[in-house]
């Protein structure tokens, strides 16, 4: 079996073992891996190439992101004009109403995905950051409690422990099986994660999310494509 096979089957097993817990968050739960399976197959089949050195790895689908096209910081409107995937999804009949999923056509911008990609794109096309560097992300669910998104880290104790408790153990066979050497986290929360998992050098970026103002600075100014260029050139 390819590198990339098995890790579908490992994101397959996560999802539905995520889609078996019983929680007691009252909003909306969605799993991209469930109706948008085809358009996160695709990436991760783009996205996933030998000879990788750097592996970013994030929280979860953001509203605007992942969970309109099954992408990491799926932002639609570089999914499609930089990654060049228009992967139709199949819309889930249980729909948050105040952050709907419309698909890869919306027209509502993801500001971590935008300055996200906005990095890699300045870097150079899909051939040459995908030779470089990969994206996952540490949680395939999103959390939508009426116009708000929340991150797993703001669940409730139990809830908490239960998604980031499987969520773990899956990230460690994926790092296994992506067997790529250098780890960049986005965010504090997923350096936490990458820190449970035993990798200790992780190199950590702000989160380019606009609920995180201080990011700001080093993803507009240039400063995130300068650290990308040396860890790649360091690996």
């Amino acid at each position: 079996m390819d590198r990339v096979s098995q890790l579908l089957e490992i994101y397959r097993s996560l999802s539905e073992e995520l889609d078996g817990l019983e929680l007691g968050f009252s909003g909306f739960v969605c799993n991209p891996l469930d109706y948008a399976w085809d358009a996160f197959s695709a990436f991760m089949r783009m996205g996933i190439r030998d000879g990788q050195k750097l592996l970013f790895v994030g929280m979860n689908p953001g509203p605007y992101g992942m969970m309109q096209t099954g992408v990491p910081f799926g932002d639609p409107e570089m999914v499609r004009s930089y990654l060049g995937l228009d992967v139709p999804i199949s819309i889930p009949s249980t729909n948050p109403p105040l952050k709907p999923i419309i698909g890869p056509s919306s027209t509502r911008r993801e500001v971590s995905g935008r300055k996200f990609w906005s990095m890699a794109a300045a870097y150079g096309d899909p051939d040459r950051f995908f030779g470089t560097a990969a994206v996952i992300s540490f949680c395939p669910l999103a959390f939508i409690d009426g116009r708000r998104n929340v991150t797993p880290e703001e669940l409730s104790v139990e809830d908490r422990g239960k998604v980031i408790g499987i969520c773990q153990g899956y990230l460690e066979r994926i790092l296994d099986a992506i067997a790529i050497p250098r780890c960049i986290a986005l965010g504090a929360f997923a350096a936490k994660r990458l820190k449970a998992a035993g990798v200790a050098d992780a190199v950590c970026f702000p989160h380019p999310s606009p609920r995180n103002p201080s990011s700001s600075a080093f993803w507009d100014s240039g400063r995130a494509l300068m650290e990308l260029r040396r860890l790649a050139d360091e690996a």
